[in-house]
């Protein structure tokens, strides 16, 4: 997060935590990562411990006024030995008819499980999760309208955010130098607007038709070289249009799901997005398990001058145990295909909750033939085991 941005967030983080005294409810997790590497590491100056350890902690502070989401990170491992992002911090005004909120929004819209290509309100944090799934506050406000089965959102957005990427020290990151200028096409206090109507038609057919308008939630990454060589990487956001419609349709035991969107900015246009089902299969073996199978086909027609992306013309695949026992033991195996580069992601996860409040994870992320694949070629040495201990409070 940039100096300006932090300052904003941290006064706008004081004043809500005044009423903690006067009943909030505050909920969160602490938690402990070690993550074990199969082999050093690519670029010059990560860390070469072949085990990297760090500790989490989440807080979210709510009542019905306003609410407050922080993440932070310590890790001796890291570029930077702490890290802090105000996920969402929002006063917020409800009533049965609509809900207005201000202040640093956190918004997350698709249906499909790997990526979600309509998702454009909040900026990844590609340094905490180098998959997508982290994102950063965005500042900025939304007022959403209930009108019977439909949902209209209106959403006005300020201070564009670069993406975090990993860098220096980091062991997961994507480039071989840091991002040295960042550069929004209408400066970064240009405002975004969007707007999204969400459809529930029946009990198995949800819609929502989305529009964005504001800096691109990715960049376009030049590099910068002088006499030495490569010294780093200028990011440059441009302004883009978006238009979305995702849909989810219930069949029996399945779900049918369908992301796809219309992006025009930096001189072209195209289409893109991705298609998937997921199916579960209950009390599988006679036992009280349930087994989920998934898969996704994802593609766009960008070119190549356009920022890199991932899952722009792949395949993915999943299973998912649930056991559904009293310590709410899960078993997942995923696994990605580059169509384009030959490229490959497998992860196996398993969480197991060991006592009351306090869950132990462990996922195996495998990257295979990833040399080629702008998306994943930073991460051909990473190959590790993550083992977690989360309490949860």
């Amino acid at each position: 997060m940039s100096r300006p941005a932090s300052l904003l967030c941290l006064a706008f983080a004081a004043s809500l935590c005044l009423p903690l005294a006067q009943g909030a409810s505050l909920r969160g997790s602490l938690g402990l990562d070690s993550l074990v590497f199969a082999e050093p590491p690519q670029f010059a100056g990560q860390a070469d411990e072949y085990r990297n350890a760090a500790a989490t902690l989440n807080l979210t502070l709510s009542d019905r006024d306003y609410h407050l989401e922080l993440f932070s990170r310590a890790s001796a491992n890291a570029e930077q030995a702490w890290s802090a992002d105000l996920r969402q911090a929002t006063w917020n005004l409800r009533s049965d008819a609509s809900d207005w909120q201000v202040g640093v929004l956190s918004q997350t819209w698709g249906v499909l499980e790997a990526w979600n290509p309509v998702d454009v309100i909040n900026v990844r944090d590609l340094a905490e999760d180098f998959q997508g799934k982290a994102k950063l506050g965005q500042p900025g406000a939304m007022v959403s309208l209930n009108l019977d089965d439909t949902v209209l959102s209106l959403y006005a957005l300020t201070y564009a955010r670069g993406q975090r990427l990993g860098e220096g020290r980091d062991r997961l990151r994507s480039l071989p130098a840091a991002v040295r200028e960042e550069a929004f096409e209408d400066g970064r206090w240009a405002p975004g607007f969007a707007a999204r109507a969400a459809f529930k038609l029946g009990s198995d057919l949800e819609l929502a038709l989305s529009h964005y308008r504001g800096h691109a939630r990715e960049p376009l990454l030049q590099p910068l070289v002088d006499a030495r060589g490569l010294r780093g990487f200028r990011a440059t956001y441009a302004q883009i249009e978006q238009t979305a419609l995702q849909a989810q349709y219930v069949v029996g035991d399945s779900v049918l799901k369908s992301e796809v969107i219309h992006q025009r900015g930096t001189g072209e246009r195209f289409w893109g997005g991705g298609v998937g089902a997921e199916t579960t299969f209950s009390r599988v073996g006679a036992s009280t398990a349930d087994l989920t199978l998934y898969s996704e086909f994802y593609y766009d027609a960008r070119s190549a001058d356009a920022p890199v992306t991932p899952f722009q013309r792949d395949l993915f695949f999943g299973a998912r145990l649930s056991l559904n026992d009293p310590q709410d033991s899960v078993l997942e195996l995923r696994a990605s295909h580059d169509l384009q580069w030959s490229s490959h992601l497998f992860e196996l996860r398993a969480s197991r909750r060991v006592f009351a409040s306090t869950v132990f994870s462990a996922a195996l992320h495998a990257p295979s033939q990833a040399r080629r694949d702008p998306a994943l070629n930073g991460y051909g040495n990473d190959t590790y085991l993550k083992l977690g201990l989360a309490w949860y409070f």
